[in-house]
């Protein structure tokens, strides 16, 4: 989330007013209560931990007390012990109070607050796939996507496990590849090699059925060994030999409105903070290239840029589609690279 202050409470018939509200009963108690529900609009999750109370004014204008409670894991709250009356009811997140409403309680009843809806994402199933470099559960935690299947790209059985099992793979809706997980025996090998042949073949059978494979930094070996026409990689095509881009914070040219009105402009800056990151040179008819940059890149004592590199690539296999970035997007979830995620993961997952 961008900011405390940027955090909207999900919820309806907020007042708003700075009048502070009166209750007849000296110290308020009564069998009345006031629930709800708090909302994280950002990220589409519900907000735990945030504080909610409403204080105990008398008809003199006096402090006589105070009800108190925090949100739960699910952003619930209930404030009980309440006389008939209104009462102005704050919603705090750390030291800072984000929202106030009013709130009516008569004849000793359960006061509902209704919420909006808090959805997201958040119904998306997806499986991620670890490794050393990106971190992709902070990025689904960042646009609302939770309950991520986590696979350890660092064990071989796990992973050949995963990908040698079509049917789970298809009960996911996206497949998400950090870079720096297992490879050799498993995406690529020696000529023949029949456990290669199947999890290539299955994860072409996944996107064509209508999966969507997220590929990002040193995990684009997935995507030059399975589709190798779709996106071209410096280099001789060896494994990991287009790992060659200087770290920077790359100007990143939009080549697509629906991007640049998410970013605000033709132009967005994303970092690419490895020591070495893949540099793509070349895309297939049918690949779409929505970020472009001039690539930096050190080979031993040899220095060069890449001109007009793909920063952004996606293309369609069947029903489905493959994503590749260059970047870390867990390296991006600050402005203006944050919107830059959100509308990648939106255009496939955003209605699920």
């Amino acid at each position: 989330m961008g900011s405390i202050l940027t955090l909207v409470l999900a919820l309806t018939g907020c007042d708003n007013d700075n009048n502070l509200s009166y209750v007849p009963n000296l110290y308020g108690h009564g069998d009345g209560s006031i629930t709800g529900r708090v909302c994280d609009p950002e990220s589409y999750l519900w907000l735990e931990g945030a504080s909610v109370y409403t204080h105990i004014i008398d008809t003199s204008g006096e402090l006589r007390d105070t009800r108190k409670t925090l949100t739960d894991e699910n952003g619930e709250w209930k404030l009980e012990d309440l006389a008939d009356g209104t009462y102005t009811v704050y919603v705090q997140y750390g030291s800072t109070t984000v929202d106030m409403f009013d709130a009516v309680v008569s004849n000793g009843t359960e006061v509902e607050v209704p919420n909006a809806t808090c959805t997201g994402s958040a119904g998306t199933d997806v499986a991620v796939v670890s490794g050393d470099f990106d971190d992709f559960d902070a990025v689904l935690q960042k646009v609302g996507i939770g309950g991520a299947k986590a696979v350890d790209g660092q064990r071989g059985d796990e992973l050949l496990q995963f990908l040698g099992n079509i049917e789970e793979m298809k009960s996911y809706d996206a497949i998400f590849f950090a870079g720096g997980h297992l490879e050799s025996g498993i995406f690529y090998g020696d000529a023949g090699d029949e456990t290669v042949k199947a999890v290539k073949a299955n994860l072409k059978d996944y996107v064509e059925s209508g999966g969507v494979v997220y590929a990002s930094d040193w995990s684009y070996d997935v995507i030059a060994e399975t589709w190798p026409t779709q996106i071209g990689f410096v280099g001789d095509g060896a494994p990991d030999e287009a790992q060659i881009g200087e770290p920077k914070l790359l100007k990143c040219e939009v080549t697509i409105s629906g991007l640049e009105n998410a970013v605000g402009g033709d132009t967005v800056k994303m970092n690419l903070d490895l020591d070495a990151w893949p540099v793509a040179d070349t895309v297939g008819d049918d690949a779409k290239v929505f970020l472009r940059a001039d690539a930096p890149w050190r080979q031993g004592m040899e220095t060069g840029t890449e001109e007009n590199s793909p920063m952004l690539v996606e293309f369609e296999s069947g029903k489905g589609s493959v994503v590749f970035t260059p970047w870390r997007m867990s390296a991006n979830l600050d402005d203006p690279g944050i919107d830059v995620v959100r509308w990648i993961l939106d255009r496939h997952l955003g209605e699920q």
